[in-house]
């Protein structure tokens, strides 16, 4: 479904992706692990095209997306993503932050994207939030209301990049499920994240990155039992002990 081939992204002199090649399938989990600053989040934002690869492809079901006049609006229609902080309009309920897309972008009418919008806020636990404003909102509250912002569109893959990282440690397990009913769902999923208890129970595949390459990839299990690269291993070392 997501194909990339030999992507390379600098910022000025600074060489961030460095010949990433990566295959996703459709309904697959994957888990990206590695250190601080070794391109993860840039590789999630190249696929939906809030960075512009320096050179290389990516295609999405086929379709060159980092070809010239491709439309990136439509692309991240078909690309949702979820970010750390969670971008909330503080002026706009729930709802309205569940439905302005589909109004404005899609055209829908109000009581359709009400519909949906609802639907969404009960699927990720908050039927009972709907009217209320982002500022009476836990940050676990936030970032599920955030999800269910990018579910609207009804993307083809979601992207998730260090979700829980801003919450308090007891809000993550709330996100963590929600993102753990997606995927048992069949919803094709990057997840960019610390949570290697998610990884390791979610994760159809695992890569480690670190200085902007893919040093390992594989299965879940065989990653993090059985590490190849000794980076890896280090790395595994240090986060599980």
């Amino acid at each position: 479904m997501i194909k990339i081939i030999d992507l390379h992204k600098k910022f000025g002199h600074i060489h961030v992706l460095k010949g990433v090649n990566l295959e996703v399938s459709k309904g697959d989990v994957l888990v990206i692990i590695g250190p601080s600053g070794s391109g993860k989040s840039t590789l999630l934002r190249s696929i939906n095209l809030l960075e512009k690869p320096t050179s290389g492809h990516i295609y999405l079901d086929g379709m060159e997306i980092t070809a010239k006049k491709v439309n990136e609006n439509k692309i991240r229609q078909r690309v949702g993503m979820v970010f750390q902080s969670f971008n909330l309009f503080p002026h706009m309920t729930v709802l309205g932050n569940v439905t302005l897309a589909l109004i404005k972008v899609l055209g829908m009418n109000q009581k359709n994207a009400k519909k949906i919008g609802t639907d969404l806020l009960v699927r990720v636990g908050l039927k009972d939030k709907i009217n209320v404003y982002p500022n009476q909102l836990s940050g676990g509250q936030k970032q599920r209301v955030a999800i269910a912002r990018a579910l609207a569109m009804n993307p083809e893959a979601m992207l998730f990049d260090e979700v829980t990282s801003a919450l308090d440690p007891e809000l993550v397990k709330e996100v963590l499920d929600v993102m753990k009913d997606l995927a048992k769902s069949g919803m094709t999923m990057l997840v960019v994240t610390h949570e290697m208890g998610f990884a390791k129970e979610v994760g159809t595949h695992v890569i480690f990155m670190d200085d902007g390459l893919i040093l390992e990839e594989g299965i879940a299990a065989d990653i993090f039992e059985n590490p190849k690269h000794p980076r890896t291993k280090a790395f595994l070392d240090a986060v599980l002990h």
